[in-house]
């Protein structure tokens, strides 16, 4: 296993660490914004500002992060926003132009911190992630104690602070999930300090039962795609059989109570909505209907749907097979640094994380160009990630085999 290492870049602390502190803040915020404007504000004030304030000084003094900007993610997910934003133009209840800039330039902002974090403050990556996941617990614990009536709708858990859906809280505990389970695996064979897995073990299963509560299926067919593609490619599940057991083993407990009312749901009108979705590509298939286009459909439930349901047929039913294209590029060239960089750390976190992310947004549509949600969580925390495995030196081919470095 290549246990990746980092250079600072010769940045001044007073631009250094409050970019790190920002992005502590960024990876708890859900858990501590008392209300969705105020997670915003929060996400603006206390990272992307650093973010701006850092990029600007790297590129007046020409520092080494300015070579994140050049690398294949970052130019692919700059040009597939750049065109969604065009297509804003032909749209026809879009905002001004300026408007969708602005969110492309935060979106683009947002990649670059994570990417520095993760590329020259790897230990504050781990570190945001662990304070995020036991922040979880007492975030659930004050929510099903003193805010019960307002963290739930319909019966579902959302929580009471920035959820406004629980399919989307359930997306994003979803995504911590992902990253908590795959570091513990790697602090298992690193043979760290054995007290903090187990706490790490239980705050992740916690995190667990906050999903199940969501009763976010979406979700939960995310996780078990991922958790095949742990089983088929990952040696360390075999050496650490009896926490992969031990997981599937509390998750089948956990999930039990809620099985029969997952499969009385059905499947949510999702092919209805897609089917519909289709063939309103198909009127204009090369540009699409442009950005924040309207979409109105009444389902045989006499209910109203406002989007596809599936980010990947809304980016083309919004930017045609041309936005579609470069969107799977994007996507591309996601995997292919994960998969180039699988036998470091942040590369299994980065493959982990994305195939939650592609999976869990087949099954809803929100997130892109828009303001800090659940989805920065995904995607946009996906590609500062490769970005940041981009750039690190290549691992030999026994590490990508998955020996030891010399």
């Amino acid at each position: 296993m290549l246990v990746e290492t980092s250079a600072h870049p010769r940045v001044p602390d007073y631009l250094r660490l409050p970019l790190i502190a920002g992005f502590y803040i960024f990876m708890a915020a859900w858990f501590i914004a008392p209300s969705r404007s105020a997670h915003h504000t929060i996400i603006y004030l206390t990272f992307l500002l650093p973010a701006l304030l850092h990029l600007t000084y790297c590129i007046f003094n020409k520092k080494p992060p300015l070579h994140g900007l050049t690398s294949k993610p970052y130019l692919a997910l700059t040009i597939f926003l750049a065109y969604l934003v065009i297509t804003t133009t032909w749209s026809d209840i879009a905002e001004p132009l300026p408007h969708y800039v602005k969110r492309m330039a935060q979106t683009l902002l947002f990649v670059y911190g994570v990417f520095v974090i993760c590329r020259y403050e790897i230990r504050h990556f781990w570190g945001s992630l662990y304070s995020s996941i036991f922040l979880c617990i007492l975030w659930l614990a004050v929510n099903l104690v003193f805010f019960p009536e307002e963290a739930f709708i319909s019966d579902r858990f959302k929580g009471a602070n920035a959820g406004i859906h629980y399919l989307l809280t359930g997306s994003l505990l979803g995504a911590i999930f992902v990253l908590g389970i795959t570091r513990l695996i790697q602090l298992m064979e690193l043979k760290s300090n054995q007290a903090f897995n187990a706490l790490l073990f239980i705050a992740s299963c916690a995190v667990l039962y906050a999903i199940l509560l969501t009763e976010s299926r979406s979700a939960l067919l995310a996780l078990a795609l991922t958790a095949l593609y742990w089983a088929i490619s990952n040696h360390q599940i075999k050496r650490f059989k009896i926490v992969a057991i031990g997981l599937a083993a509390i998750a089948a407990v956990l999930i039990a109570p809620y099985l029969e009312l997952f499969i009385s749901r059905g499947f949510s009108q999702r092919f209805e909505i897609w089917s519909a979705t289709w063939q309103w590509i198909m009127e204009k298939p090369w540009l699409g209907h442009g950005f924040g286009a309207e979409f109105i459909l009444q389902v045989s439930s006499n209910e109203e749907l406002y989007d596809a349901h599936n980010i990947h047929l809304e980016v083309i039913y919004e930017s045609g097979f041309i936005g579609g294209g470069l969107w799977l590029f994007f996507l591309g060239t996601l995997a292919w640094q994960g998969w180039l960089n699988r036998s470091t750390h942040l590369g299994q976190c980065l493959m982990a994380l994305l195939i939650y992310s592609v999976s869990v947004k087949f099954f809803e549509s929100r997130g892109i160009l828009s303001r800090p949600t659940e989805f920065w969580h995904l995607l946009w925390l996906s590609t500062g990630m490769a970005i940041a495995v981009a750039m690190q030196p290549k691992p030999s081919l026994q590490e990508h085999l998955g020996g030891s470095p010399k």
